[in-house]
C-alpha cells in the first residue's frame, strides 16, 4: 500500500472534550449526504458516540484547528468514517483510513451505503473489495449497502 502524507491534517485519539463537536460533525456529515431524512439530533449523536467510545478505538482528524473527521474501529472492523462537509475532498478521510491501515493488521471489514460513491471510491482505492450487497434491511436508514473487505497481504 502506498503511504500517503497529509501534512495539513493532524490525527489524534478521541478526548472526552470532543463529544459535543464530534456529535455536531456527525450530524452535519450525515445530513450533507442527502441520502436519507436524518431523524437524530446532536444530543442523540453525543450519547451514541459516548457509547461507541467504550468499545471502539476512535481517531479524530483536525484540519485548520477544527475537528474535521473521525474513524472508529474495533479489531478488524471499521465501523464509522465521517468527515465534516467543510473538510470533505481535502484528504481527511484518506488520512484517517491510511492511519488505521498502517497501524493495524488486515483483514479489515466495513459497510458503506451503496449510494455513497465518494466513500466507495476511497475504500476501493485502498484495496477494499466489495463482497456482499444488502437491500438496506440491515441498517436503520433502510439504504442499500455494501460490505467491503481488505484481506491481509
Amino acid at each position: 500500500m502506498n503511504k500517503r502524507t497529509h501534512a495539513d491534517i493532524a490525527l489524534r485519539d478521541l478526548r472526552g472534550s470532543d463529544f459535543e463537536a464530534l456529535a455536531e460533525l456527525l450530524l452535519a456529515s450525515r445530513t450533507s449526504m442527502g441520502l436519507f431524512e436524518e431523524t437524530h439530533d446532536v444530543r442523540d449523536f453525543r450519547s451514541f458516540l459516548a457509547g461507541l467510545s467504550v468499545g471502539c478505538n476512535i481517531m479524530v482528524a483536525e484540519r485548520d484547528r477544527e475537528l474535521a473527521g473521525f474513524l472508529s474501529h474495533t479489531r478488524g472492523l471499521i465501523s464509522h468514517l465521517y468527515v465534516h462537509p467543510d473538510h470533505q475532498r481535502c484528504g481527511v478521510g484518506a488520512a484517517l483510513l491510511d492511519d488505521a491501515l498502517a497501524r493495524y493488521t488486515a483483514p479489515f471489514d466495513l459497510w458503506c451505503f451503496e449510494a455513497n460513491t465518494r466513500a466507495r471510491a476511497l475504500y476501493e482505492s485502498r484495496g477494499f473489495v466489495a463482497v456482499e450487497h444488502n437491500d438496506g434491511s440491515r441498517n436503520a436508514e433502510g439504504l442499500a449497502d455494501i460490505r467491503y473487505v481488505l484481506e491481509a497481504i
